[in-house]
C-alpha cells in the first residue's frame, strides 16, 4: 500500500485537504514533540475494475488502497531544530509528499511561491545534515577495511553532497537504481517524489492561472523542480466529499469543477511514483494491484504473492481493451487476444494476469 504525506506552512490547508480526499473530519492539530498526524486508508476508485467485475460476474472486488497522512504543519524559519525534526521524522516514512501551498488568502497568495521555496530547500538541507553525519565514518572504514562496497558508497555520497550543496534535491540527481540502493539506509528525504498542490480559493476553481495571484511563480517553481501538480480547492472538494452524488454533480457544475479531488491525487500519486495498475481476476474475486512502471511479470506475481513468483511458470496475459471488446476472457480467447507470457514480460497499465505457477 503506498502512502502520502501531506505537508505544507501551518495555515495552508492540509487538514481540509485530508478531509476532503478521506471524508474524515479531523480536529486542528497544534505542533508538539508528543503530536500525532491524522491518518486514514482510502479504497482507490477505479471504473475498470467494476468492468472487469461485471464481465467476470465476480462475487466479490476488491480495490487497491493509499493511505494519506496529515503531518503538522511548521515554518522552519522559526520552528525550533527539535521540534522541526520530530515532524519530519513523519515525513520519512512516507512513499510521496504533497506539498499544500495557500494560494486562496489574498494576504498569503503573494508570499506563497517564497514558502514553496523554504519548504523544499528544507528537505535539501536535511540531506546535507545526514551526509555530514555519516561521510567521516564511511571514509574512514573505506580506509581501514578497502571494502568496495564501503568505497563505492563514499565516493557516491561525496557527490551527492556537491550536488545537494548546489540546492538539487536527492531526486533530481539522475541516479540509477544501483546508486539508489547503495544511498537506500540514508533515506533523504529529498529522493521522495513531491506533488505541489495548488490550493485556491473557490472562486478560483474555473479561472485561468494569470489570474490567481502567486500561481505563475508557484507553477515556475513546481517546473524548475520537475514536481507533479495538482490544483483545487480544498474547501469545496472538502464539501463536495459529504454531498450525495447528485448533489455534488450540481455543485461541482455551478463552479466548474470537472472532478472530485480523490481520483486527480490518485492519478498524481502514481505518476510521481512510477506505478501502473494491473488486475487479476474470477468469479470469487476480482482485484487491482500496484506496481513499479517497468517491472516484469515475475514482480507482478510477487505482489501478489511470494509463492507465485517463486514457482512462477507463465503469466496468462490479456489487455483491458481486448477483455471488454471480446466480453470477458472466454471471448478474449476465442479472439486470439489473450498471450502467455514469460517472467521477463513487462507488465502494461491495465494488464489483467493470471499466474501459472507450480511450488
Amino acid at each position: 500500500m503506498t502512502n502520502v504525506g501531506l505537508f505544507g506552512l501551518p495555515g495552508s490547508g492540509k487538514s481540509t485537504l485530508f478531509q476532503a480526499l478521506t471524508q474524515q473530519a479531523v480536529a486542528p492539530q497544534f505542533l508538539g514533540y508528543d503530536i500525532k498526524p491524522h491518518q486514514a486508508v482510502v479504497r482507490i476508485p477505479d471504473p475498470r475494475l467494476d468492468s472487469i467485475g461485471e464481465l467476470f460476474k465476480t462475487r466479490q472486488k476488491v480495490q487497491n488502497t493509499v493511505e494519506f497522512v496529515d503531518i503538522p504543519g511548521f515554518d522552519p524559519a522559526s520552528t525550533e531544530a527539535k521540534l522541526k525534526n520530530a515532524v519530519l521524522e513523519h515525513y520519512r516514512k512516507c512513499d510521496a509528499l504533497a506539498l499544500v501551498i495557500n494560494l486562496f488568502e489574498p494576504d498569503s497568495a503573494p508570499q506563497a511561491a517564497a514558502g514553496m521555496r523554504l519548504l523544499l530547500d528544507e528537505l535539501v538541507l536535511l540531506g546535507l545534515v545526514t551526509v555530514e553525519n555519516v561521510a567521516g565514518r564511511l571514509e574512514k572504514a573505506a580506509r581501514l577495511k578497502a571494502d568496495k562496497e564501503t568505497e563505492a558508497k563514499y565516493k557516491l555520497l561525496l557527490k551527492v553532497q556537491a550536488q545537494l550543496e548546489e540546492g538539487i534535491p536527492v531526486r533530481r540527481m539522475g541516479l540509477d537504481a544501483q546508486q539508489q540502493k547503495l544511498l537506500r539506509e540514508y533515506a533523504f528525504i529529498s529522493e521522495k517524489p513531491v506533488i505541489a498542490v495548488l490550493n485556491v480559493s473557490d472562486d478560483a476553481v474555473a479561472a485561468t492561472d494569470a489570474e490567481i495571484p502567486g500561481l505563475p511563480e508557484a507553477l515556475a517553481i513546481a517546473a524548475e523542480e520537475q514536481l507533479t501538480t495538482v490544483r483545487l480547492s480544498a474547501a469545496l472538494q472538502a464539501e463536495l466529499a459529504g454531498m450525495e452524488a447528485a448533489e455534488a454533480q450540481e455543485y461541482m457544475a455551478e463552479f466548474g469543477v470537472t472532478e472530485l479531488a480523490l481520483p486527480r491525487f490518485i492519478r498524481a500519486s502514481h505518476e510521481c511514483l512510477g506505478l501502473i495498475t494491473f488486475f487479476t481476476g474470477s468469479e470469487k474475486e476480482c482485484r487491482a494491484w500496484s506496481l513499479k512502471e517497468g517491472a516484469n511479470a515475475q514482480a507482478a506475481a510477487a505482489v501478489i504473492h511470494t509463492d507465485l513468483a517463486r514457482g512462477f511458470i507463465r503469466a496468462e496475459t490479456v489487455s483491458l481493451d481486448d477483455f471488454v471488446q471480446y466480453n470477458g476472457l472466454a471471448g478474449a480467447k476465442a479472439a486470439g487476444k489473450v498471450r502467455l507470457e514469460g517472467k521477463e514480460y513487462i507488465v502494461a497499465d491495465g494488464d489483467i494476469l493470471t499466474i501459472r505457477f507450480n511450488v
